[in-house]
């Protein structure tokens, strides 16, 4: 079971999933969109988000390495890449003071038209979105083949269920919580965000200059 499940890859891991979907965050979000809703569609909804963000993020997971694969990228790179994109969403986060233009608009479409928007744009692009999935790739090449399901998708399982639990008591943790208390909790997660995207970027660079020139960083000639 050990070979399973790789306890500190399982922390950062939920750390910075916990980061990236920031339940705080989604929040106003959900809350304005569902503005209207009896309290059994505001259940429902909460629950089918949590669900979808649940199977996508297990995707990415199990096939996410392989899509790599595919397309020909090695991990090294993406990692650079992903580091990039969540140094993004962190100092986004860091910074703004209400949600972003992109998330407004989001949640203004998705209530005129009055559709099921628990997976679009709710889960997708704003629970789960490219961020997600490039840490999800990113870390699941840190443990052994195997391993990924059990190390990983525990981090996914409590950190979904986390969010879910956030949108389903949303109103309550609004009301208690008031705006500053959940701005200071965005950036501290944003500041946990930021230090992740950092080491991400720093280990893929010693990564791709190991690969391409090996030995130059530890001094020693390639044998």
């Amino acid at each position: 079971m050990a070979e399973l499940f790789d306890q500190a890859v399982f922390l950062k891991f939920l750390a910075a999933l916990l980061a990236i979907f920031n339940p705080l965050y989604g929040i106003p979000i959900f809350l304005s969109m569902t503005a209207g809703y009896s309290k059994p569609d505001r259940f429902r909804t909460a629950l089918v988000v949590t669900a979808s963000a649940t199977i996508i993020a297990l995707i990415a997971v199990v096939v996410g390495e392989d899509l790599l694969a595919i397309f020909g990228i090695d991990v090294p790179s993406f990692r650079i890449a992903g580091g990039f994109i969540i140094f993004g969403i962190g100092m986004a986060m860091l910074n703004a003071k209400a949600p972003s233009p992109g998330d407004q608009a989001a949640s203004e479409e998705g209530h005129a038209r009055d559709r099921n928007i628990a997976v679009v744009p709710l889960t997708l692009p704003l629970t789960i979105g490219p961020g997600t999935i490039a840490t999800t790739i990113v870390f699941s090449h840190q443990v052994p083949n195997g391993a990924e399901i059990v190390t990983l998708g525990s981090a996914v399982l409590i950190a979904c269920a986390i969010v879910g639990l956030g949108l389903i008591f949303a109103d309550t943790i609004s009301r208690v919580l008031g705006q500053t208390m959940m701005s200071v909790l965005t950036r501290v997660m944003a500041i946990i965000l930021v230090a992740v995207s950092v080491e991400m970027i720093m280990t893929g660079a010693f990564n791709a200059i190991d690969a391409h020139y090996p030995g130059l960083l530890s001094g020693k000639p390639a044998g």
